[in-house]
């Protein structure tokens, strides 16, 4: 199989993520597949492509002319089968419940053609511990976007101990053909590079704001100030989504006994969590949408 071979592409997951992979790589050419899990998110999803299409048309990316092309190239369906014909690589990016992924790669395994690359967009677990369930395990490997697509522009790429060298050479290279910087990892790591920098500062802004210091805003205000950028830490936990890597949080949270991790677990559940308010995909997290308080001129004032 070689890079010339790679034309259809599977998107398994039809949330931030899977929208902004599927545009990325239908800007570019390939025609792009989306399973919708759940039918009654159809026109969700459909709203989701169109409002990320418009935004990259209004920061100049592509033409309208282009964006309209390029929606020709996307297709969703709630239908497995239907979704996994002619598929040449997969990219899943469902949440982190690793019995979620272990089903799915199970079922397209049975449903894809013998030659598609099976990739994840984890961003914490290890493509080693998922391999097996793909039927698959030297054609898959860990391919990971990070938010926005569109702006970051790098991937993280990091295969397995059983990873083929001609399945790394082909993803690498796809990484180049939809326009991103390839950023391959030498052995495998949980959070890869940008993650692991940036839950460090994650955890510590959580620290200050669970244990009464400091308010989101504040936190923010002074990282956007010294580091002269336009979104801090907090809004930055916004766009990636308050519950991702949830499951993961409460575990830890309530049987390691690190009594820091309850504080933040604690924070976050009630007056967030359980509100509902999970960040700028559900309108509200710690700032409101669409027009979050940051983005406000006087903010650093």
């Amino acid at each position: 199989m070689k890079i010339d071979d790679i034309k259809r592409i599977l998107i398994i997951g039809s949330g931030t993520m899977g929208v902004q992979i599927g545009l990325q790589s239908a800007m570019h050419g390939y025609q792009v597949s989306i399973f919708v899990r759940n039918p009654a998110k159809n026109d969700i999803v459909w709203n989701d492509i169109k409002k990320r299409t418009d935004w990259i048309v209004r920061r100049e990316v592509i033409s309208r002319e282009e964006a309209d092309q390029m929606l020709k190239r996307i297709y969703t369906t709630n239908d497995p089968a239907d979704a996994a014909k002619d598929a040449d690589l997969l990219s899943e990016s469902v949440p982190e419940i690793p019995s979620l992924k272990k089903e799915l790669y199970e079922k397209f395994n049975k449903l894809c053609p013998e030659h598609t690359i099976f990739t994840t967009n984890t961003s914490t677990l290890l493509p080693s511990l998922l391999a097996e369930s793909t039927g698959r395990p030297e054609r898959f490997l860990a391919l990971h976007f990070n938010n926005p697509v569109f702006i970051t522009k790098t991937m993280d790429i990091m295969g397995h101990s059983g990873t083929l060298k001609e399945v790394l050479d082909i993803t690498i290279e796809f990484c180049r053909r939809i326009g991103l910087i390839p950023i391959i990892l030498e052995k495998e790591q949980p959070g890869y590079i940008i993650n692991s920098l940036l839950g460090g500062l994650m955890g510590r802004a959580l620290e200050l704001v669970a244990n009464g210091v400091a308010t989101p805003q504040q936190v923010d205000k002074c990282w956007m100030s010294n580091m002269k950028i336009g979104i801090g830490i907090f809004g930055i936990m916004d766009n990636n989504g308050l519950d991702v890597g949830w499951e993961m949080r409460e575990k830890h949270a309530l049987s390691s006994g690190d009594k820091q991790a309850k504080a933040i677990y604690e924070y976050l559940k009630t007056n967030y969590i359980d509100k509902g308010h999970l960040g700028r995909k559900t309108g509200q997290g710690y700032y409101k949408y669409p027009n979050p308080e940051y983005k406000n001129p006087d903010f650093l004032k």
